[in-house]
């Protein structure tokens, strides 16, 4: 699952002009960002072993400058207890529906304040603001 946050890119694209340094920066940021959300994302999940809230992870960088939070490959299921299933049958084994309980999306959008908060502060760091 992917986030894009609004709220800081005007100082993102300040950083911009800045050259390498500035994308060193926005990396920092956008992980620091993405560490609340990981960090809310796994207090919200099920705790039925605790492995999925143990295993859920942030990608590396993308081109588009977007990280994606979510369970590892492992924890696959944890998209499941996220989106919810329709019953059905697959390799002559059923499975019932899973209704959906998300606890990503809400990880994310309970704590949308704190991330920009977080992203600012160190842009504002490094930066020496």
């Amino acid at each position: 699952m992917g986030f894009k946050l609004e709220g800081v890119q005007e100082l993102l694209r300040k950083l911009e002009t800045l050259g390498n340094e500035a994308e060193q920066v926005k990396q920092e940021a956008l992980m620091a960002g993405a560490k609340v959300v990981q960090e809310a994302a796994s207090q919200k999940a099920p705790r039925d072993t605790g492995k999925l809230a143990e295993n859920i992870v942030i990608s590396d960088i993308k081109e588009d400058g977007t990280v994606d939070i979510g369970p590892d490959r492992d924890r696959f299921y944890g998209l499941f207890v996220e989106f919810g299933r329709k019953a059905g049958e697959k390799k002559g084994r059923k499975y019932p529906k899973a209704d959906p309980h998300p606890f990503l999306q809400p990880a994310f959008e309970e704590n949308i304040d704190r991330v920009q908060d977080e992203m600012a502060d160190v842009i504002r760091r490094e930066l020496g603001l």
